[in-house]
């Protein structure tokens, strides 16, 4: 009995990698792309190697071919993706981050407006009077920073001079304050970082 050359694996391989190209729009399909090019380098050493045995030649050639056309342009485009994650997961965290700054400013606000002054740089008063709670942390679980930073003359000169400017500040993602990633808020309005450091509170 003629037993027939076997080509299932260098077919299995160029259907991989054909596979494999649809990780462009699916990034998962990288993995067939990775196992049709070594299932197709395979198939075309062991048909070259042995044709009795293995067929399939072309098939593992256009396998091997195809692959090391593709691949290289699938791992870039894996590493650009995976950038892309990164950055969009750090706007996320910049995103939620002003928002807990803007929150804590309006609560600031609004103590200011009840007790015509702003709380100290511990917020006590904003615990005592229940318009803080729970840590007052970014989206990098790292403490705000609240500094109050001018001084306005009451209208009466008998009165004392109110604090009425006031800065809050998160790290950024590296957790270091007075770098480029910081998020600077002050007096309810954001400032690019380099501008408006927190050096100056250190």
């Amino acid at each position: 009995m003629v037993e027939l050359p076997r080509v299932g694996q260098a077919l299995f391989g160029l259907a991989g990698v054909i596979a494999g190209l649809g990780s462009f729009l699916t990034p998962w399909l990288i993995a067939p792309a990775l196992l049709g090019a070594y299932a197709s380098f395979v198939a075309y050493r062991r048909a070259r190697r042995e044709p009795a045995r293995f067929g399939g030649l072309g098939f593992a050639r256009a396998g091997v071919a195809l692959s090391s056309l593709a691949l290289p342009g699938l791992l870039l485009f894996g590493g650009y993706q995976a950038h892309r994650w990164q950055v969009g997961r750090q706007e996320s965290a910049q995103a939620a981050s002003r928002a807990r700054m803007l929150e804590l400013s309006l609560a600031i606000q609004a103590y200011q407006r009840e007790r015509r002054a702003l709380p100290s740089p511990q917020l006590t008063e904003l615990r005592a009077a229940g318009l803080a709670h729970g840590p007052m942390t970014d989206s990098w679980g790292r403490s705000l920073r609240y500094r109050p930073t001018g001084e306005l003359a009451a209208a009466s000169p008998s009165a004392a001079p109110l604090l009425t400017q006031y800065s809050i500040v998160s790290a950024g993602a590296d957790g270091e304050f007075g770098t480029a990633d910081d998020l600077v808020l002050r007096d309810g309005v954001f400032m690019p970082a380099p501008q408006a450091s927190d050096k100056e509170f250190h």
